[in-house]
């Protein structure tokens, strides 16, 4: 981010729903992070789960706000 501090980074490949993999990318610097088959697998789209894919939601947004404490 050096060159461009007024940047905002959106990265789309390579962002898993881990703290781990969440963590790394905010402290990296991005602004916000794409995901699509990680965080809505097919299987439970398919099956209509939407629990799980509204609890994983909530999981990963918890995960950003604390590695940006």
């Amino acid at each position: 981010m050096a060159p461009m501090p007024w940047s905002k980074l959106m990265v789309t490949g390579g962002v898993e729903p881990t703290r781990e993999n969440l963590t790394a990318w905010v402290k990296a610097g991005v602004f916000c992070v794409g995901m699509g088959s990680k965080l809505f697998p097919k299987d439970k789209v398919a099956a209509e789960d939407w629990t799980y894919v509204t609890d994983k939601c909530k999981e990963v947004l918890g995960y950003i706000a604390e590695a940006r404490g």
